[in-house]
């Protein structure tokens, strides 16, 4: 791939690509395919781009990292406030090495009944202003929002364009906004105060850094609201038979038909009532948004008492530092936390990082008062902790039990960074000059440093990507199936490693992503194969 485009401000993934398919040359979207992804089976998809890791291998000099796509130039950042955070993960995943193909069911969208747009959407002033700017027009993300029928910095009505913002058709067609604008354009129409609005709180939300929100904390402000304006009974409860209607009435029932956003009085069981409940399912980001605008709540406010919300559940910091080896052990040093959610039980889980390389976490909130030394998982020991067991290494009289209750670990873990097993047979011979080493300077009571061994990930990485070759190469001279990227990782018994440590593994990732076969390719294999 050469020349690929500079992404403009505000542009859609699928518009980059439309125009690097435009400036290439290329008479299929085939082809085009092939030069971004190594692939043509990959579909030239409007909404989310998956294999963004292949992508970001073609592009020249690696330019755009995949978090800047990702954040920039993707409709994710909408959603990612209201999604948990173990789930938001796997949305990542598939978008970065997969097809995406399950990323609505992920993101809730098939369920949540939100009308999404039927085709991509642009706005005739922001043609104007991107042609004067860059030289052409372009797809912009913030046009492609669900409740976004407005452009939210001109105010007027989108224009609906013929490309379908699902593509089913045509699959492996990259069509630039250039190419369907005509001479003359209608006249812009100014949109009502709501939906410019609803525009406006949208493309903020696009345009945040905010990671996973605290649903329950959110929850809790609503609910704070609906107090102040009394839709909240003397025993909390909601009072919906007075909420529905002045819901509706403020926005409208054609406002929120045109949103798939209808609540319907007559129901016990509508979103409104979904979303103001414990939350046990989430919600599209539209709906918080209405919501939201509804309490005349403001989003950035949400996200500042979330964050206060999620802290308290660990108390007020400075926090101590439970590193047994270092000097300030237990010592109030530590002046953040970060909080997320646990996958399983939704509790928050505080991790706590110290200057001297100690990281600890531990699931909350935080009951007694001495919970705030409590240690549930340690992360990192650091260094200083590294510097007491190579001290505590040289001193022969020490027991393994005796050096791992002075450095607040279990002896396994002591053993584990110390190399004790003298018996394994596969270590190389690295290993065993430093075991003898470090022999020595216990007899001698020396004072130098055990360097502590890791693992050459990047040796490794090399083998493995020779490996890799080699099984494909093989396998291609009398295996009867396609050739694919899970018979070759079970053929090296690596599937585990490459998942797990695949930021380590650039080069094994890269081979592999060539030697697997397409489709065609096969076929071609085994026509020759007679």
């Amino acid at each position: 791939m050469i020349n690929f485009p500079t992404p403009f401000f505000d542009e859609l993934l699928y518009s980059v690509l439309a125009r690097y398919h435009h400036s290439s040359g290329n008479e299929s979207g085939k082809k085009t395919l092939r030069d971004l992804f190594s692939s043509s089976n990959v579909a030239a998809i409007t909404a989310y781009s998956g294999h963004l890791y292949r992508l970001y291998t073609l592009i020249p000099g690696k330019a755009i990292p995949i978090s800047y796509i990702l954040e920039h130039h993707t409709l994710i950042p909408y959603y990612r406030p209201f999604i948990p955070k173990y789930r938001f993960e796997k949305i990542l995943h598939n978008l970065v090495h997969t097809n995406c193909q399950s990323i609505y069911m992920w993101m809730g969208l098939p369920p949540s009944g939100v009308k999404m747009p039927r085709f991509l959407r642009y706005c005739i002033q922001c043609v104007r202003t991107d042609r004067l700017k860059s030289g052409l027009a372009y797809w912009h993300r913030s046009h492609q929002l669900a409740g976004v029928s407005v452009c939210p910095e001109h105010q007027c009505y989108l224009l609906e364009s013929p490309i379908l913002y699902a593509q089913k058709e045509k699959k492996h067609m990259f069509i630039p906004l250039e190419a369907i604008l005509s001479a003359s354009f209608p006249a812009s129409l100014q949109g009502i105060d709501k939906e410019i609005n609803i525009a406006q709180k949208a493309v903020d939300l696009l345009n945040s850094n905010y990671d996973s929100l605290n649903l329950n904390a959110i929850r809790e402000q609503y609910f704070d609201k609906l107090q102040s304006l009394g839709f909240l009974t003397p025993g909390g409860k909601i009072k919906f038979r007075e909420l529905i209607p002045r819901f509706n009435s403020f926005y409208g029932t054609t406002l929120l038909e045109e949103f798939g956003c209808v609540v319907d009085k007559r129901s016990e069981d509508t979103w409104l009532h979904k979303i103001l409940r414990k939350p046990r399912h989430s919600a599209h980001p539209l709906r918080h948004l209405l919501v939201q605008y509804f309490l005349n709540l403001d989003l950035k406010s949400i996200a500042v008492n979330n964050q206060k919300h999620n802290t308290t559940a660990f108390g007020h910091g400075p926090w101590p530092c439970l590193n047994k080896a270092s000097a300030h052990f237990q010592e109030k040093v530590i002046k953040s936390v970060r909080v997320t959610r646990c996958s399983s039980t939704a509790k928050p889980v505080g991790t706590f990082q110290c200057s001297c390389g100690f990281i600890y976490s531990r699931r909350g909130p935080d009951q007694t008062e001495t919970d705030i030394y409590r240690v549930g998982r340690i992360k990192q020991l650091g260094a200083e902790w590294m510097k007491k067991l190579n001290e505590l290494s040289l001193n022969p009289a020490l027991s393994l039990r005796e050096k791992a209750r002075r450095l607040g670990v279990d002896p396994g873990t002591v053993k584990k960074y110390l190399n004790y097993s003298e018996s394994a047979k596969d270590c190389s011979s690295t290993n065993r000059s430093i075991r003898h080493k470090l022999k020595r300077q216990r007899q001698n009571y020396s004072d130098k440093r055990v360097p502590y061994q890791r693992v050459d990930w990047k040796r490794r990485d090399e083998i493995l990507a020779q490996n890799i070759e080699k099984t494909a190469t093989t396998l291609k001279s009398n295996y009867k199936r396609r050739i694919s990227r899970s018979i070759i990782l079970q053929k090296l018994h690596c599937t585990t490693m490459i998942h797990t440590k695949q930021e380590k593994l650039p080069l094994s990732r890269a081979k592999l992503e060539r030697v697997v076969e397409t489709t065609e390719q096969y076929h071609e294999r085994k026509r020759l194969m007679g």
